[in-house]
């Protein structure tokens, strides 16, 4: 492809870091993207400014947003960023898994942030990942001293117990069937783990809860038979917390009786908004959410068929970058 040519208000970005989202590695998501660049995780420095473009100058590290708003519509003046049609409609040229990228004016003004001195390249990247999780515990209504359980320890999963641990959650617990996963879950600061192979996530979390529940329960898997069994482990009165979206018409039985007597509160958490990256990147810079040792593996952009094959299969990975 030839490099994106930049006009007024833009900026062309050599990306440095990008990493592989859980997203890139659902099927059913990528093959609608067929066609295009994929990336979005990513860190960059600035190659070119466009007419107009004064906060920003070649070789600033910058961490832009694949989505920006537009700030003036009903769905931002409330802070629902993703509801936003320029949001929706907005994207980086042509992905950041390319050598170069245009960055439209829209985000370069609205959501690209510089990185502080001190973070490298593969923290920066995290901004996006982690703003992500950030968002789903606000949206979620997460508050100190509630119980905490994340089901699938990925990458988000991973940030999920951070967040959780720096939140002032208590009790907190993690479940997967990886158990390379389930071991870094300590390191992030998972106190009792449920190996699902062995144990049935329900029964794990009565075990781990002295047969209570979790107030917040966090999902990562988009599958309606884990969100089922997931649901019998939130407390009466606590929070599901749906954070992987589903492929459409995927159907989730739930009894009526049991949610409206249990008082279960049920909330998806789609991408995030500008607030929720400038949190996520001052996160990363005051280390009070770390990172870095969430990288497993490197790869070059010419290994990038090796570098999704190896994202692919879980044991001994965690997140895969391409680094350019």
């Amino acid at each position: 492809m030839p490099v994106p040519a930049i006009g007024p208000g833009e900026a062309l970005v050599r990306p440095r870091v990008s990493g592989i989202c859980g997203s890139d590695l659902l099927d059913w998501y990528a093959r609608r993207k067929a066609g295009t660049v994929l990336g979005h995780e990513l860190a960059g420095e600035v190659l070119a400014v466009g007419e107009g473009v004064t906060e920003w100058s070649p070789g600033d590290r910058v961490v832009p947003h694949h989505h920006a708003p537009c700030f003036a519509c009903r769905e931002c003046e409330a802070g629902q960023y993703v509801h936003c049609a320029t949001w929706r409609s907005s994207q980086l040229d042509p992905g950041g898994m390319a050598e170069a990228v245009r960055i439209p004016a829209g985000n370069l003004a609205r959501d690209t942030q510089k990185i502080p001195d001190g973070v490298s390249d593969e923290e920066a990247s995290f901004t996006e990942p982690l703003a992500t999780v950030l968002k789903a515990f606000r949206r979620g209504r997460f508050a100190a001293g509630r119980s905490f359980l994340c089901v699938g320890l990925g990458t988000a999963g991973q940030l999920a117990v951070r967040v959780a641990r720096a939140s002032g959650a208590i009790g907190v617990a993690a479940a997967d069937r990886v158990r390379s996963r389930l071991a870094l879950a300590r390191t992030s600061g998972a106190e009792g783990l449920v190996d699902v192979v062995s144990e049935p996530l329900a029964e794990g979390a009565r075990r781990l809860s002295q047969g209570r529940g979790f107030d917040f329960v966090f999902v990562c898997p988009g599958k309606s038979e884990v969100i089922r069994e997931a649901l019998q482990a939130v407390a009466p009165g606590g929070t599901l917390l749906v954070f992987t979206m589903a492929p459409p018409g995927e159907i989730w039985p739930v009894d009526l009786y049991e949610l409206y007597f249990r008082e279960i509160a049920v909330v998806p958490s789609y991408s995030c908004g500008p607030d929720d990256t400038r949190e996520a990147l001052a996160a990363i810079a005051s280390r009070r959410i770390a990172v870095a040792d969430l990288v497993s593996h490197r790869f070059g952009i010419a290994d990038a068929v090796a570098a999704f094959a190896r994202a692919r299969d879980p044991e001994g990975s965690m997140k895969v970058v391409i680094a350019l």
